[in-house]
């Protein structure tokens, strides 16, 4: 049976090892890089939602806020006020902000992902990965 789908640490690795399994098939498709930024996007939410806690209305607020939000940027800086020790590659991750909307519709701003992109997107979403699960291993000890 398959694993419930209950906080965006959830979510994210669901979407996370679809992703990585549609890479290593060799498909190449924009949808994945919108993916990228969706995964990276849900593990930084869950980092807020589950370790940040506020100590205030206004930073409750906040912090109801910065969730509504798909920027990546945003997100890791937030992070970063309150979780300091989260050593996040926020120049990566700028790599794959945006995609969700450059990759999913037409305009002048949409590009076409192929596959040496992915591969950059990939490594992205894995560095992600690999510093959300080493904090919360750190927070288990």
């Amino acid at each position: 049976m398959e694993k419930d789908l209950k906080t965006y640490y959830d979510f994210a690795d669901n979407t996370y090892h679809f992703l990585i399994n549609a890479y290593e098939q060799d498909f190449v498709a924009n949808a994945m890089g919108a993916m990228a930024q969706e995964v990276c996007e849900k593990y930084l939410k869950h980092l807020i939602e589950e370790y940040i806690v506020p100590k205030d209305l206004q930073e409750n607020s906040q912090k109801t806020e910065i969730l509504r939000t798909h920027n990546l940027s945003k997100l890791s800086k937030y992070i970063n006020n309150y979780l300091p020790e989260v050593k996040l590659n926020r120049q990566a991750l700028n790599l794959v902000n945006g995609l969700y909307f450059t990759t999913r519709y037409p305009g002048d701003e949409s590009i076409v992902v192929e596959k040496e992109d992915l591969k950059e997107y990939i490594e992205v979403v894995k560095e992600c990965k690999r510093t959300i699960d080493e904090f919360i291993e750190k927070q288990k000890k």
